[in-house]
């Protein structure tokens, strides 16, 4: 019986700081724009570079290292390549200011709602 009421309790606790807490991760999911990571296929032959928030800023090609591969593949490759990283650093980046704000994280790390 007790159990719930300090549960209730942590609850209430919670409840009353969700302003602040939905204003943090906001702040956070905001600056996910300004994360920049370089995916590459090939050995370099193509690197991509994009944002946390999934915008490609660069594709570089090296014409000499590309030569005889199947350039499209390897674009598709580099592209992939970073999404994965843009998405591992942003849900690192959430996930630490959630363990900050000492918000417990679900199965899998992910917070609902925040797309990432």
């Amino acid at each position: 019986m007790f159990e719930g009421l300090k549960n209730m309790g942590a609850m209430a606790s919670l409840m009353k700081d969700l302003p602040a807490m939905q204003a943090r991760m906001e702040e956070v999911r905001s600056s996910l724009s300004d994360i920049r990571v370089t995916g590459e296929a090939g050995a370099g032959a193509v690197s991509v570079t994009i944002g946390g928030d999934l915008v490609v800023h660069e594709v570089q090609i090296n014409a000499q290292s590309a030569q005889g591969q199947d350039l499209e593949s390897l674009i598709t490759m580099a592209i992939n390549d970073a999404i994965g990283l843009a998405q591992a650093t942003a849900r690192d980046r959430l996930a630490q200011a959630a363990a900050d704000m000492g918000i417990p994280l679900p199965p899998g790390g992910q917070l609902p709602g925040m797309g990432i």
